[in-house]
């Protein structure tokens, strides 16, 4: 029999609406896992190589049922399969081929001058390539195998500077920013269109299957939302963010209904208030990172977000750094993911109990 503390999608829809609005329904909602004991559920690989593994269509969208089926999901911890190639998906449109570790995977650099950024611009974003084509085939696989209650989710999609890094590399590419920035400027328009194209056939995909959108950030929305970002931005001035990287961004966001903002690591907190500004922003994901103390510790990055009407996701070291960050900063326009995985489910519980009297 379910808990009353198990995911529910009405309610879970109730708190992320008013968390979009900067608000609160009854709490804010609150993305947790609880200790699973035993091995990991599903099959057990076989695979010669990590390659194989990660693409075997079948044996990732089994491993997920599984893990789905036997993982009860808390709170308002979206029961969800994300397909999953790694990071460089939307760079393997422009032609970069992928290497896989255990837990995530890499690019090759494909330009090796910056005179090739004209071959780049030539070059229209393929969908029919295999990295691409096994993201779909695994959806396809999801919406037969998966009951109606459990969702099918957005890929990991990164764009603008991002997708040139993975192209270039992150240190040729600063250079070829300062050698001529009118050609990377060109560059980046045509890397975004590609990103953009990626984004509304994934979400069209998705929403012909009747599902909300959702993806590795654990959100909810019945339209278009995502999550915007520039990882490389960390190594440009905040000048740099605001002419050369910020209006790309807007034009990533244009389809969106929703989105929160991926802002990661200390020296990204440059280019906060240009996050900030941007035109039609939800909501701010500040990832502090490890090593770098604990959500309570932050209390000024989302207050000034609070302060924007822009709400802030609080990626909290464990249960006790959720509660105190949540008592500090006060419920409205708030979302908790818990990072520790809680002890058991008498804990999951009693914390949920906690966030619920926190929050009135």
């Amino acid at each position: 029999m379910p808990h009353r503390h198990h995911f529910d999608l009405t309610a879970a829809s109730a708190r992320f609406d008013a968390f979009w609005r900067c608000g609160l329904a009854d709490r804010p909602p609150v993305s947790l896992w609880v200790k699973h004991d035993g091995p990991a559920p599903g099959p057990v690989s076989h695979h010669p190589t990590l390659r194989e593994q990660w693409m075997d269509v079948d044996f990732q969208v089994e491993r997920a049922l599984a893990r789905l089926q036997t993982v009860p999901s808390w709170g308002d911890t979206i029961p969800s399969f994300s397909p999953n190639l790694g990071p460089n998906l939307t760079a393997t449109l422009f032609g970069v081929n992928l290497e896989f570790g255990e837990i995530t995977s890499w690019c090759d650099h494909t330009l090796a001058d910056i005179s090739e950024w004209e071959r780049f611009l030539q070059t229209p974003a393929n969908f029919d390539n295999i990295y691409w084509q096994t993201i779909e085939r695994m959806i396809t696989r999801a919406a037969e195998r998966f009951p109606s209650d459990y969702i099918i989710a957005m890929p990991d999609l990164h764009g603008n500077y991002d997708i040139l890094s993975d192209l270039r590399g992150p240190e040729n590419l600063c250079l070829d920013m300062v050698d001529d920035p009118d050609l990377v400027m060109r560059a980046v328009r045509h890397a975004s269109q590609g990103y953009r194209e990626a984004f509304q056939r994934m979400h069209q995909r998705l929403s012909g299957l009747g599902q909300p959108s959702t993806t590795w950030a654990v959100y909810l929305h019945d339209g278009p939302a995502y999550v915007p970002s520039c990882d490389f931005w960390c190594l440009v001035s905040a000048d740099v963010g605001r002419e050369m990287i910020v209006p790309l961004i807007e034009f990533e966001m244009a389809p969106l209904e929703r989105s929160i903002f991926h802002l990661d690591g200390p020296q990204a907190l440059r280019h906060l208030d240009s996050v900030l500004r941007l035109p039609g922003l939800n909501a701010l994901q500040w990832v502090f990172g490890d090593g770098q103390g604990r959500a309570i510790d932050w209390l000024h990055i989302y207050r000034q977000a609070l302060d924007a009407n822009i709400a802030v996701q609080i990626l909290a070291v464990d249960a006790a750094d959720a509660l105190a960050t949540l008592r500090a900063l006060g419920p409205r326009g708030l979302w908790l993911q818990v990072c520790t995985p809680l002890d058991n489910d008498a804990h999951a519980a009693e914390f949920l109990d906690a966030v619920a009297a926190a929050s009135r």
